[in-house]
């Protein structure tokens, strides 16, 4: 290939990881009905189970989406505001997708199913959210795997690109099985699921 066919290689090149970045910023910010309908029973049910617990938050991930979408909802359950944001799966759990789920110790998988927000705390990865998985054998073992909520720079419109142009297709990273979003919104949605938060994780899949 000669010097004047790499550049128009590599121009091109740069030019559709520009138009692919420009399409990831106006993908639409949704998840799926159905997502939505099972965090909403899920979230009554508690409340029967603990009336006097006044939930204020709702955080919603819709693991039937891929990756580079923003599938998690936080819902404000007082003003029905919502806001969305993009979140990592567990390593093991799958490339683009999310389609395995664990429970086991040192799985790397993320783990499904309903989650107390207990506190924020400084750690590795800065801000970050303890989480207390409430479904026995569906993510009983949050704690002691060390499930939390934090931040990284793998959640990002530019790791995305990255993942494009290194043909690893448009994904963002993945974590060891903790549920991860941008440094830029980790602030916003520790403060929010600080305030009486609950976490519901959702996939089509078993």
């Amino acid at each position: 290939m000669s010097d004047q066919q790499k550049r128009v290689f590599y121009g091109a090149l740069v030019a559709l990881l520009l138009i692919a970045g420009a399409a990831l910023l106006w993908l639409p910010e949704k998840i799926s009905a159905e997502a939505y309908r099972a965090g909403f029973a899920v979230l009554e049910r508690y409340r029967s189970i603990h009336p006097e617990v006044g939930i204020r938050y709702l955080a919603i991930v819709d693991y039937s989406k891929p990756s580079y979408i923003k599938r998690m909802a936080l819902v404000d359950l007082i003003s029905g505001e919502e806001s969305f944001y993009r979140v990592a799966h567990g390593k093991n759990s799958g490339e683009l997708y999310a389609t395995r789920f664990s429970n086991t110790q040192e799985s790397e998988m993320s783990s499904l199913g309903l989650y107390k927000v207990l506190d924020t705390y400084m750690g590795d990865h800065g801000t970050a959210v303890r989480l207390e998985g409430l479904e026995p054998s569906v993510n009983s073992n949050a704690r002691s795997r060390d499930i939390v909520l934090h931040s990284a720079d793998y959640v990002s419109l530019g790791y995305i690109l990255l993942n494009l142009v290194t043909f690893n297709g448009p994904r963002i990273g993945r974590s060891n099985g903790c549920f991860v979003v941008s440094p830029l919104d980790i602030d916003d949605v520790a403060q929010k699921l600080s305030r009486k938060g609950l976490l519901y994780a959702w996939s089509k899949r078993p």
